[in-house]
């Protein structure tokens, strides 16, 4: 588990996101997305963004 936090550490928030988003639907979906709709990649990276703020 420390690994991971240390990985996690040195990755940034829109790395994960974006990795997550992969994972979810499709490799190279977020790519896509910040092609066709990068207003709706904003929004969803806000939203994923506010899970992690207090």
């Amino acid at each position: 588990m420390k690994a991971l936090a240390n990985h996690t550490d040195q990755q940034s928030l829109v790395e994960i996101f974006v990795q997550e988003l992969d994972q979810i639907y499709y490799p190279g979906y977020s790519e896509e997305l910040i092609a066709s709709e990068p207003e709706k990649f904003t929004w969803e990276f806000n939203e994923f963004q506010g899970q992690f703020s207090c």
